[in-house]
């Protein structure tokens, strides 16, 4: 399952550049800046992890893709300041004590990101940092439910390509961190991060 949810969201974001590249011909031939413009994004990502111990209990999160929208600012041309939003749910498998239940659980979650990028131009790598909050609400099968809003961190890195004077297209890798209640260790999620905004 987690090799189809990846090879999809990887067909779908070879499409989408072989499109952007179609359409780079429009791009205004006039100095460009991004310092000061404003933007709004829509974006997805596929989220993998680990599974996480606490109490005697493994829990193992499915794989998924989650949705999102946010605003930014870009404070110069290298330095983007944006918020988020994401939602999104999966499956969870609880071990321990010698059985197994099932149950689902729905992800919502918000991030305060700093982003830089390195060259001025259009076309520019960049990277990305940033703290945030996951928001878990689940049940199993067995009746019960559990619901908790943990604090997280993220870094990643990819590429930004400012296709207009107003459209630009994101394809990032991210990885982020958090700590469920009763656990041992943290749980990371990581996947592929695209994203499609207007600059105004």
């Amino acid at each position: 399952m987690k090799r189809l949810i990846q090879s999809n969201f990887v067909a779908v974001v070879l499409v989408m550049l072989a499109t952007l590249a179609v359409t780079s011909s429009i791009c205004s031939a006039e100095e460009w800046s991004r310092k000061g413009k404003g933007e709004f994004f829509v974006f997805g990502q596929s989220m993998s992890s680990d599974a996480v111990t606490g109490l005697g209990i493994e829990l193992e999160i499915d794989d998924t893709i989650v949705g999102g929208f946010g605003v930014g600012t870009n404070l110069t041309d290298h330095v983007n300041l944006n918020t988020e939003l994401f939602f999104g749910s999966t499956d969870v498998t609880a071990r321990g004590f010698g059985s197994s239940i099932n149950g689902d659980t729905t992800l919502f979650g918000g991030d305060f990101n700093l982003d830089i990028n390195i060259l001025k131009g259009r076309i520019t790598p960049l990277i990305t940092g940033g703290i945030g909050f996951i928001n878990f609400n689940g049940d199993y099968d067995g009746g019960s439910s559990f619901q908790e809003t943990d604090f997280s961190y993220n870094v990643g890195g990819g590429l930004r390509w400012d296709i207009t004077d107003h459209f630009l297209f994101k394809a990032m890798y991210k990885a982020t961190w958090t700590t469920m209640e009763d656990s041992d260790e943290s749980l990371r999620f990581d996947g592929a991060n695209v994203n499609i905004g207007y600059m105004f």
